[in-house]
């Protein structure tokens, strides 16, 4: 099995700082790491390459700054990675990132399945894996919360209303759920190992893509929660009772129970 990763290196939206006055987040300098769901994605791929036997190539697609995750690439135990950065990438609509991964993919050639996970962390477009199966015309399978390889393709995936169980041939295009597994996390000997591994770099002219389609944000701002601030009495015993009750009460209210 030759399968190909899509791979994202995102805002860490744990650790994302927001401006106490205008609500909007503090980007520069931001922590950066895998998108959760592509971890996954990842993970999916070593454990099939681990049954199968088989290679486990990535691409990633963004600034330069987004090379930084091939080391967590390689720790975690893929063969090879693609990586094309450009300044300009950081603001690239998800139809130019999706032609991006096609082009690079088309430089792999040989691949068995391309997994991907179902959003990125930080944009969640939900868009990149099924518009790289389109231009590919392969069979998509999105949201899945297992898979196996064995000849054929047999996924399950999460449509909302109900899991559905799919089989294909292969290739196939998957997009990947947080419920589909649990990352490992890679030994230090593995991520000292990774820091000296070599990456294909590319650059926007290589894939004869000199254009880019730029998404302008308007804003993004930190949802306002205002405080109930309800205060409940109780500093004498005789007054617990009632004090329970109306912490019980009030969380009806809000439906949290």
């Amino acid at each position: 099995m030759d399968i190909i990763v899509c791979i994202k290196q995102s805002y860490d939206v744990q650790q994302l700082k927001f401006d106490p006055k205008t609500g909007e987040p503090m980007l520069a300098g931001a922590p950066r790491k895998m998108s959760d769901m592509d971890r996954r994605a990842l993970e999916e791929a070593l454990k099939i390459k681990e049954n199968l036997g088989g290679t486990v190539k990535t691409v990633t697609v963004g600034p330069p700054e987004s090379r930084d995750v091939v080391k967590e690439i390689y720790a975690m135990g893929a063969d090879e990675a693609f990586v094309v950065t450009d300044l300009k990438l950081d603001k690239a609509d998800p139809d130019l990132t999706a032609k991006i991964i096609v082009e690079t993919i088309k430089k792999i050639r040989n691949f068995d399945l391309i997994l991907a996970g179902a959003a990125s962390t930080d944009d969640y477009s939900w868009q990149i894996p099924a518009k790289v199966a389109a231009l590919l015309d392969l069979p998509f399978f999105p949201n899945a919360v297992s898979m196996t390889v064995d000849g054929g393709l047999v996924v399950e995936s999460d449509l909302g209303d109900a899991i559905y169980k799919y089989k294909a041939p292969l290739p196939s295009v998957v997009s990947v759920s947080l419920e589909i597994n649990e990352p490992r996390i890679p030994t230090l000997s593995a991520i000292l190992k990774a820091s000296r591994k070599q990456f294909m770099d590319f650059y926007l002219q290589d894939l004869g893509l000199g254009v880019v389609t730029e998404l302008e944000v308007r804003k993004v701002v930190m949802p306002k929660v205002e405080r109930k601030n309800v205060v409940v009495e109780a500093t004498d015993p005789s007054k617990m009772e009632d004090g329970i009750k109306k912490i019980l009460d009030e969380l009806r209210k809000e439906n949290v129970i």
